[in-house]
């Protein structure tokens, strides 16, 4: 009896905390979501650059998209109407570029991996092939001992 008060006890209390977690985040999204124009097209642009990192981009290329969104940031700080033109216009350019580096990192990936995995074929036939000639060159060279030796009488 004592269990089941002490489960239904511990269901309650985690109804009451994710009840809480969702009223806590609607209430961010509301405030977050005035807000939300300028900052969402930004997250877009992030993830994609994200998403081109995972994708396998060099860190060369993922440099000069890193310093564009910085100077982006650096703009947004600045909080001018004038510059909302110029952040839209440098979103764009990094938001292209980001999908082309990603495009381009997970062809380069995918072309790594095949050849990995064609590599380790191959050597696995040759390892074949080598084991199968050494197994042949050893009874071979067995028979041919047996042939040569000389039966002494005794």
């Amino acid at each position: 009896m004592a269990q089941i008060v002490h489960s239904k006890h511990k269901s309650l209390m985690l109804s009451l905390a994710v009840a809480t977690v969702i009223i806590l985040s609607i209430a961010v999204t509301t405030v977050k979501s005035q807000s939300a124009a300028p900052q969402s097209q930004l997250n877009v642009v992030i993830q994609d650059v994200r998403k081109a990192e995972l994708a396998g981009a060099n860190p060369e290329e993922m440099q000069e998209m890193v310093t564009q969104l910085n100077g982006i940031l650096e703009l947004q700080n600045q909080n001018s109407t004038q510059n909302q033109a110029a952040i839209n216009s440098a979103l764009a350019t990094i938001d292209s570029e980001a999908s082309q580096i990603q495009t381009t990192a997970a062809q380069r990936t995918s072309v790594n991996h095949l050849t990995v995995y064609v590599t380790g074929f191959i050597g696995a036939i040759i390892a074949t092939i080598a084991t199968h000639l050494a197994v042949q060159f050893r009874v071979k060279h067995r028979i041919k001992r047996t042939f040569q030796m000389k039966i002494i009488p005794k």
